[in-house]
């Protein structure tokens, strides 16, 4: 990190970072590890293997989650009673604000009926910034990109020189990284 302006004499010095700033690389990382609702309950809630942010306590039909990302957390319980109990531990270890039930997470929008006992979690904020990003705002729905049973070759791949470089300046790899993301 560069010491501040104003600091005199500072040329071969240094400043150590104690503190994660939002932002930084490890800042995210740092967050979850201060965060982390592992200690809150007495005995320990135990963190899923497969997904690291998902913490999971139950016992017989009470099962409490508690998904955290950085700064969000969701907690989805089967009643008020049980999720006062987890607020409460929550709030005693951290700075907590209460934000609601939840409408949007990570860019996702959630839609729960209860009446119809059906739970939807769209991304249609993020396909639109995705298709605000490569421009396409203005294009044409279709069905299928392309013609069923096209083949493709190694003869459409750019030839020269000049149609390669064209090609790195396209955002392709990005494109398909965002597509892929919305998939899963």
């Amino acid at each position: 990190m560069e010491v501040p302006y104003g600091i005199k004499n500072a040329e071969n010095m240094m400043c150590q970072l104690n503190k994660a700033i939002y932002g930084l690389k490890q800042a995210g990382r740092e967050r979850m590890v201060q965060d982390d609702p592992r200690g809150v309950h007495e005995d320990r809630v135990p963190q899923l293997r497969a997904d690291q942010c998902v913490y999971v306590k139950g016992k017989k039909d009470k099962y409490v989650y508690v998904c955290l990302y950085v700064d969000d957390m969701i907690i989805a319980v089967k009643n008020t009673t049980e999720i006062n109990e987890v607020k409460t531990a929550l709030k005693s270890a951290f700075k907590m604000k209460e934000l609601g039930e939840a409408k949007f997470i990570l860019g996702m929008k959630i839609d729960h009926n209860r009446t119809a006992g059906s739970l939807m979690i769209k991304q249609t904020r993020y396909v639109d910034d995705v298709v605000k990003r490569f421009n396409q705002e203005h294009s044409k729905t279709v069905v299928n990109p392309c013609e069923t049973g096209m083949k493709l070759s190694k003869l459409q791949s750019p030839a020269t020189n000049a149609e390669r470089d064209d090609m790195r300046s396209k955002p392709y790899r990005s494109l398909i990284g965002c597509l892929l993301y919305i998939t899963t």
